[in-house]
């Protein structure tokens, strides 16, 4: 592995995500905010969250499926098997969001209904199709495809201003990203026929995508269940509490798309390579919860005056439960290219139960606060369990080579 590149790679990708994220967190969404008032924007921001549920997903798992059987396919000199599975998630994806957007918005207009349904299917294809990049470790063209991102959210804020239609922030910022990805890739024109991988692709691509389900159901489910136990102020508030968390992971979340592209490459990993990322990471992650905790009250006055006190006393509890899903992201690579796929179901099938068991039952006990303890236990339990799989997977692999 070229370190120099590796490193490079990586701050492109940093740079790349840090753009719609400063966008959406300090300019987009708090402006929402103010716009709309508690109410409403607890809404928004649960319907956000269900089209991520229902589309980030579909088009994520299929992005890493690829990018995990890119040389065999290569090897074999095949091509195919993935429009079919893009066509498969996309009509899925649209009938899943149909029914949450009945559910969730008891009045919805039509309008609403087919500008969710775009913006799922937009999410979709750009987040499967990006893989185009990653597969030749462009990272210097993601970057250029997140600028692009995070103007059509500019430029999809400006029109929510004059037209009142939240959902242009997304489609103008979807779209735009989309046509610059078709524009410079050729997945999408890849024949769309069944190859002799088809049966093995899809197997790895529906276990993975149940295991991807449990996993963001649970990155989701927070706003989602607060919605209809406590309102959507109370969404407001909580979302407000996990702004600085979601600014924290863009110093490392990014590092772990770049590793899986590296790890796709290669046959083995030495477990002292593995501890030496995980202790980096650690001690990244550490600074990087005690900068967000000392600078979280200026910039929630700042962003949300209106809600800002009620969010700061939840503060410590959601940062660090942000940055130990940060750590845990870097963790998923290892565990996609080196152990069976199955072990996404055992971890993301055990964890939703931890979550629902301690989240709902300190919710009772102790209100949103204990929901957000619940939360923090939950992903806690992920990130020794992932950990815990890596090392005995890499100790039977060792016992069985001697």
């Amino acid at each position: 592995m070229n370190k120099k590149k590796f490193v490079l790679d990586s701050l492109f990708n940093m740079v790349a995500m840090a753009i719609p994220i400063l966008v959406l967190q300090l300019f987009t969404l708090p402006f929402l905010g103010f716009r709309l008032g508690e109410d409403d924007y607890g809404m928004v921001v649960t319907l956000i969250s269900l089209y991520t549920l229902l589309s980030f997903p579909f088009g994520n798992v299929l992005n890493n499926i690829r990018l995990l059987f890119d040389e065999e396919y290569k090897k074999e000199e095949l091509s195919g098997d993935f429009n079919v599975l893009l066509s498969t998630s996309f009509v899925l994806s649209i009938l899943l969001m149909l029914v949450g957007m009945i559910f969730y918005v008891n009045q919805s207009s039509i309008l609403d209904i087919v500008l969710m349904l775009i913006i799922t299917g937009l999410n979709l294809l750009r987040e499967y199709l990006v893989v185009a990049f990653r597969i030749k470790l462009n990272f210097k063209a993601i970057m250029y495809n997140n600028y692009i991102l995070g103007l059509g959210y500019v430029y999809g804020t400006y029109l929510f201003y004059v037209t009142g239609i939240w959902q242009f922030i997304f489609i103008l910022g979807f779209g735009l990203s989309l046509i610059y990805i078709i524009k410079n890739s050729d997945l999408i024109l890849e024949p769309y026929v069944k190859t002799r991988l088809f049966k093995k692709t899809t197997y790895n691509s529906v276990i993975l995508l149940l295991s991807s389900l449990l996993g963001n159901l649970l990155t989701y489910a927070d706003k989602l269940l607060i919605f209809p136990l406590l309102g959507p102020k109370a969404v407001s508030i909580y979302y407000a509490s996990t702004l600085i968390g979601k600014l924290s992971s863009m110093v490392i979340t990014p590092i772990n798309g770049v590793i899986l592209s590296y790890l796709a490459k290669l046959e083995m990993i030495t477990m002292k390579t593995f501890f030496k990322i995980l202790c980096i990471t650690g001690v990244v992650g550490v600074i990087g919860y005690v900068l967000s905790i000392l600078i979280s009250p200026f910039v929630l006055h700042l962003l949300y005056p209106i809600w800002a006190t009620e969010s700061l006393d939840y503060i410590l509890v959601t940062t660090a439960t942000a940055i130990v899903g940060i750590v845990s992201t870097v963790v998923q690579p290892f565990i996609l290219k080196f152990t069976h796929m199955n072990w996404q179901l055992v971890i993301n099938g055990s964890n939703v139960m931890v979550y629902v068991f301690f989240s709902i039952l300190l919710y009772q006990q102790f209100g949103l606060m204990g929901f957000c303890i619940g939360i923090l236990i939950s992903s806690i339990y992920q990130l020794v369990l992932m950990i815990g799989i890596f090392i005995f997977n890499n100790k039977k692999q060792i016992h069985k080579s001697a």
